[in-house]
């Protein structure tokens, strides 16, 4: 097979194909001579440019803090309060004045908020047992506040986690790529506990046998879990045994695939696999896809699947006797792009999009 270069996906020749050869490239250099202007561009009818010293641009955030202090400097004399204000929000921080933290504005005195990611679930848990072993009356717990319950309990017990009365077992991580939905439980902490707390995480750490380092949200969240006789379960991972297969692929062409009525309805995943059996089996022989050269302007789509671990090792083994019989790229991603293609009936697309951005047939 020719190695030269491979412009089109052709498939209307069914499996006895063969490759057009480069569309011939422009040269740019000779474009951009003959296409040069010959006068300058007429702007006459466009609007006049402010006259005066030339302003640097700035970015949005320089221009607000720039109106804020012209403002301050017009309100100097009249309104000085108003004028004090308008440089402080002017200054880096200043922001900060306008951003309220309604859970920490409510932290008792000689408490310090600590603030906890879990997920919706379980701050819905956590909270619910608290009002309910406050008030055993159902109807009274809408009245309780359960802030309050939430930081005794976590003092007292990150207390006698230090005085060594209890244990914490370390949190379990959620897998990589679980999308977990999470939201803050803040606790406000007794800060003297809190500070100990801190201090001693290292050593705390080690003695509880963590394998990933210690924190406060950590312990006390554990603790609150233990009081209220909650357990926190990690979600299943999906992706166990599976390898993640990145397919690049022209963006009209990943757009059409994604939004083809079987993958809707079968899932990208199961086609993959599919055409991976066959090839194993032998019912199929994939066709050459177009690499594009390195550094080219060509601009490429992901298509992500996770395929069964085992099943891509066989692939990949497979990829390589073909890459040695068919004398071009053959790759565990080259192999699930063709069969796409096959199977969703778009051949006509792929040669428009592979015709404009040629490539190469070799890894060379």
């Amino acid at each position: 097979m020719d190695k030269q270069g491979v412009c089109a996906y052709s498939r209307h020749q069914g499996r006895n194909r063969s490759p057009y050869a480069m569309a011939p490239t422009r040269d740019m250099e000779d474009d951009a001579v003959q296409d040069a202007p010959t006068r300058l561009p007429d702007h006459s009818d466009r609007r006049a440019l402010p006259r005066g010293p030339h302003v640097a641009r700035k970015s949005e955030v320089d221009r607000y803090r720039q109106h804020l202090t012209m403002g301050a400097e017009a309100l100097q004399a009249t309104l000085p309060e108003v004028a004090a204000t308008l440089e402080a929000l002017a200054r880096p921080f200043g922001h900060r004045m306008l951003t309220v933290d309604r859970e920490a504005s409510r932290v008792p005195a000689n408490f310090t908020n600590v603030s906890i990611s879990v997920p919706v679930h379980l701050r819905t848990a956590i909270q619910d047992a608290a009002v309910r072993r406050a008030e055993p009356d159902e109807k009274k717990r809408a009245a309780v506040k359960v802030q309050p319950l939430l930081a005794e309990a976590a003092s007292v017990r990150l207390r006698q986690l230090l005085d060594g009365e209890v244990e914490a077992e370390e949190i379990p991580r959620d897998p990589r790529g679980s999308a977990v939905e999470k939201v803050n439980l803040n606790v406000p902490v007794d800060s003297a506990v809190l500070a100990e707390v801190r201090e001693k995480l290292p050593e705390l750490g080690e003695r509880l046998g963590f394998r990933a380092n210690a924190t406060v949200a950590k312990l006390a969240l554990r603790l609150l879990l233990d009081e209220y006789g909650l357990d926190y379960e990690p979600v299943p991972n999906e992706f166990e045994g599976r390898t993640l297969l990145n397919l690049l692929v022209p963006p009209r062409l990943a757009d059409a695939i994604r939004k083809h009525p079987a993958v809707v309805d079968t899932g990208l995943r199961e086609i993959v696999a599919e055409g991976f059996e066959k090839v194993l089996a032998g019912a199929w022989t994939p066709y050459v896809i177009p690499k594009a050269p390195q550094g080219s302007e060509y601009e490429r789509a992901t298509l992500s699947v996770y395929v069964d671990s085992d099943l891509v090792a066989r692939v990949r083994e497979k990829a390589l006797a073909l890459k040695r019989e068919l004398k071009y790229r053959v790759t565990a991603q080259t192999i699930a792009i063709d069969y796409l293609i096959s199977e969703l009936s778009l051949e006509e697309l792929a040669d428009a999009e592979y015709g404009a951005a040629g490539g190469s047939s070799t890894d060379d």
